[in-house]
C-alpha cells in the first residue's frame, strides 16, 4: 500500500534528505577517473532561446550540446574535420571546419540542411551572416587544394539554397605559418581581416576593392563596438588595433597579452567594455575608450580560444577540457562559479565550493575519503555517486527553474536503499 504524506511530513522528510547529503558530503570527494580524456575546447555558442551551450572541440569533429535546464547532453558527427567556429541564427546552428565545408543544421532534429563547398574551398576557420539573414559569408584557405591561388577566399552563399553568389579573393598574399581569417558585413560593405596581415574593405554588393590596410605580423580575430564606430582586430603576438569605421583608417595599437589573442566580444549590456582571451591562458576585460585593464582572469595554463555569455556569467573555453564560468555581475570582483569537464560522449559540472555535482554518467568519476583518500568502489560507490549527483546544481549555477522527473513525486523523493556499510 503507498502511503501519501501529509505536506507537513513531506516538507520535514526533504529538509531530512537535505542534512543526511550535507553530512554525508563533508566526510567523501569526488574526482575524475584518469582514463577519461577530456575534449579541448575550440568554439562555445550560447543559444539563449533554448538555454544551452554549443560547443566545438580540438582535433575532433563532433558538435555537443549542453542544455543547461535539463541536464541533455546532444551531439552530432555531419563534418569530417575539426569544426572551428559555431554561431545560432533562427532555429538552425551554422558552422564551418577544416574539411572545407559550412553546414547549417536543425537545432531540434540535428538534420542537415544546407553542405556549402568548393572545388577549391580549403579549410575554414570562420563563418558569418549578414544582417538581414539573407546571405552566408566563409572564409577559407584555397591556397592548400589551388596552386594558382595565392589569396585566402571569402565566399557569399545563399542562406535559402545555398547557390554560391559571390566571391571576394584580393585579400593579400597568404602567409602559411598562421591559420586565421575573419569577415563582418557591415551595411553596404565587408571588412575581412586575413593571416596576410591586411584588413581590406570590399562593397559587399559588387565586390570591389574599397580599401586596403596592412600590418607588419598576422591578423587573428575581430569584433565591431557599434557605440564606437570601430573595429577591434588582434594578431598573433599579443596586440590589439583599433579601425574606425568612418574614415577607414587604424588610428591605434595596443599590447595587451602575452600571446596570440583569440577572441573578441562586447559586454553583452555595456557597449563601452570588451573582452579578450588568448593563449597566455588569460582573459581580460578592457573599457573604451582608453582601453583601460579593468580585471585579469588567470583562466588556467592551458590555450584560449573562445568564450561567450549566459547573462552575467562568462563562458571561457581552454583545450585542458574545461569549460569556465565566471560571474561577472560586478566587474570589480569577477570569481569562479563553476566548471564542466567535456569528454567525447559525457560531461560533468562541478559547482565551485562544492562536493555536489552533475553529470551525465557517474561511471566518469571516482568518490574517496577525504580522511584516507581510499577509493569506494562497487555499489557502496554507486550509491554515494547517485546521491551526490544532483540537478539542481544546474539551477544554482544558471539560474533557471526546472522540475526534473520524478522530483516533485511524493513517492519518489525517498532516499533509495542505504547500503549496510552506511547504514
Amino acid at each position: 500500500m503507498l502511503t501519501v504524506l501529509t505536506p507537513d511530513q513531506d516538507s520535514a522528510l526533504v529538509a531530512w534528505q537535505n542534512d543526511f547529503v550535507s553530512c554525508l558530503l563533508e566526510d567523501y570527494q569526488v574526482h575524475l577517473k584518469n582514463d577519461i580524456s577530456a575534449l579541448g575546447i575550440r568554439s562555445l555558442c550560447y543559444d539563449e532561446n533554448e538555454h544551452t551551450l554549443i560547443i566545438s572541440n580540438i582535433e575532433t569533429r563532433r558538435v555537443h550540446l549542453i542544455n543547461l535546464f535539463t541536464g541533455q547532453l546532444r551531439w552530432y558527427d555531419h563534418h569530417e574535420a575539426t569544426v572551428r567556429h559555431i554561431f545560432r541564427y533562427q532555429n538552425e546552428i551554422i558552422t564551418s571546419s577544416w574539411d572545407g565545408t559550412v553546414r547549417v543544421v536543425n537545432f531540434n532534429t540535428l538534420a542537415e540542411r544546407l553542405m556549402l563547398t568548393d572545388r577549391y574551398m580549403g579549410r575554414s576557420p570562420f563563418v558569418t551572416i549578414s544582417p538581414e539573414g539573407q546571405y552566408l559569408f566563409s572564409y577559407s584557405y584555397d591556397v592548400e587544394k589551388d596552386s594558382l591561388c595565392q589569396t585566402n577566399i571569402v565566399r557569399k552563399w545563399s542562406y535559402g539554397n545555398g547557390n554560391l553568389i559571390q566571391i571576394f579573393s584580393d585579400t593579400g598574399f597568404h602567409k602559411s605559418g598562421t591559420r586565421s581569417g575573419v569577415c563582418i558585413p557591415i551595411g553596404d560593405r565587408i571588412y575581412i581581416i586575413s593571416n596576410s596581415g591586411f584588413l581590406n574593405v570590399f562593397h559587399i554588393n559588387s565586390g570591389r576593392l574599397l580599401k586596403a590596410n596592412s600590418i607588419a605580423g598576422d591578423f587573428r580575430t575581430m569584433c565591431m563596438v557599434p557605440a564606437f564606430k570601430t573595429i577591434i582586430a588582434s594578431d598573433i603576438t599579443g596586440h590589439i588595433y583599433l579601425y574606425n569605421l568612418l574614415n577607414d583608417r587604424l588610428f591605434a595599437s595596443y599590447r595587451i597579452h602575452g600571446n596570440d589573442i583569440t577572441c573578441i566580444k562586447v559586454h553583452p549590456r555595456k557597449p563601452d567594455t570588451f573582452f579578450t582571451c588568448s593563449f597566455d591562458g588569460h582573459v581580460k576585460i578592457w573599457q573604451l575608450p582608453d582601453v583601460k585593464c579593468l580585471h585579469t582572469i588567470e583562466v588556467d595554463h592551458h590555450e584560449l580560444w573562445s568564450f561567450t555569455f549566459i547573462k552575467d556569467l562568462l563562458v571561457v573555453g581552454s583545450t585542458s577540457g574545461y569549460i569556465y564560468f565566471y560571474d561577472i555581475s560586478d566587474l570589480s570582483n569577477v570569481f569562479v562559479k563553476g566548471r564542466i569537464f567535456l569528454s567525447d560522449h559525457v560531461y560533468a559540472l562541478f559547482p565551485q565550493d562544492s562536493n555536489q555535482f552533475y553529470t551525465s554518467d557517474i561511471s566518469i568519476l571516482n568518490i574517496s575519503r577525504k580522511q584516507d583518500k581510499e577509493i569506494i568502489e562497487g555499489k557502496h560507490a554507486e550509491y554515494l555517486l547517485s546521491l551526490f549527483n544532483s540537478p539542481n546544481v544546474l539551477h544554482e549555477l544558471f539560474g533557471q527553474e526546472y522540475e526534473f522527473p520524478g522530483s516533485i513525486s511524493t513517492q519518489n523523493r525517498m532516499i533509495r536503499q542505504i547500503p549496510e556499510i552506511l547504514s
